[in-house]
């Protein structure tokens, strides 16, 4: 029998992850297994999942493991084919969104993985694919304030092949991981669904996304909870990714245009409504990059790093 596996990790999101999971169970065929990871939650979100939803299979960790070694956990656990990734602040607003992928999966089979329109709370496109980041776009969108050519134009087509899609609607078939290997939790989180992408196409399967199914997606829910980690963890593995497909060099400008648009964005937060409180942010996740200027070499190769201290 064919099903699916959704995975869904949790981090302190328990109203979001609940949306999350009764979106599925109210758009989603049968024939679905749910694997919700919960990342070392405080706000008793493995227990009220527990109690709520009895069907979803919970893995607890007593830690925050990061979003990519928690999704691998989910996926060495899954049983389904394809898997389904999804974000705890994020909702299936179509009817059958597995039929439709299993479907394009059935009709192309070079197609390995796909994504999803997603849309704001208040319905506007956020996106539908995106294209792999460089220093030049991240020119424009970290010191211009230009938007980054990173969201493709809804051009009425049923499937459009991207570059990447966010992991926060995500469908891999099983095959192409065991061809790529599961995520890097080198990673930690942020940029392992882009490098994922690009290894599958660099396998030569296609990467896609299917407009007509919509996600309603609230994006970085949990991350803003600690967003001056982010910012480092974004930088360097936005810089990781660079330096893989680009070279040292040029990870290195990308990663010192990040730390400028760290700078910029001070300013501008303390002067824009409800913001001013991450300019400390911005403040702190500068001055942690610039700490980690000496030993960028060997950390865009994959070491270890701590962005912990302020």
């Amino acid at each position: 029998m064919v099903f699916t596996s959704i995975i869904i990790v949790n981090w302190n999101t328990k109203e979001l992850t609940a949306r999350c999971l009764r979106s599925i169970y109210e758009n989603v065929s049968p024939d679905f297994e749910i694997i919700v990871v919960d990342n070392g939650s405080t706000d008793g979100s493995a227990e009220f999942i527990r109690q709520q939803f009895p069907d979803v299979r919970l893995i607890e960790n007593g830690e925050n493991k990061g979003y990519a070694r928690a999704n691998n956990q989910g996926l060495k656990a899954a049983q389904g084919d394809p898997i389904v990734l999804m974000n705890s602040d994020a909702a299936v607003m179509s009817k059958d969104p597995v039929g439709i992928i299993l479907k394009i999966f059935e009709d192309h089979p070079d197609i390995g993985i796909v994504g999803a329109k997603q849309l704001y709370p208040n319905g506007k496109i956020q996106s539908l694919g995106r294209q792999f980041v460089s220093v030049k776009n991240l020119v424009k969108s970290q010191l211009l304030f230009a938007a980054a050519p990173v969201f493709i134009k809804d051009s009425g087509r049923k499937m459009i092949e991207v570059d990447y899609v966010d992991g926060a609607f995500l469908a891999i078939r099983r095959q192409v991981i065991e061809k790529i290997g599961l995520l890097n939790e080198n990673y930690y989180m942020y940029a392992e669904d882009m490098e994922w992408c690009a290894s599958a196409r660099d396998r030569g399967w296609k990467v896609t996304v299917l407009p007509e199914i919509e996600i309603l997606h609230e994006h970085a829910a949990s991350s803003l909870k600690r967003y001056r980690d982010i910012l480092v963890y974004n930088a360097v593995n936005i810089c990781r990714f660079i330096a893989k497909c680009e070279g040292t060099d040029e990870a290195k400008k990308a990663f010192y245009v990040l730390m400028a648009g760290m700078l910029l964005r001070i300013p501008l937060s303390l002067v824009r409504p409800g913001k001013s409180k991450l300019a400390l942010d911005y403040l702190v996740g500068f001055k942690r990059c610039y700490g980690l200027l000496n030993h960028l070499g060997p950390i865009l190769k994959g070491k270890e790093y701590e962005t912990c201290g302020d």
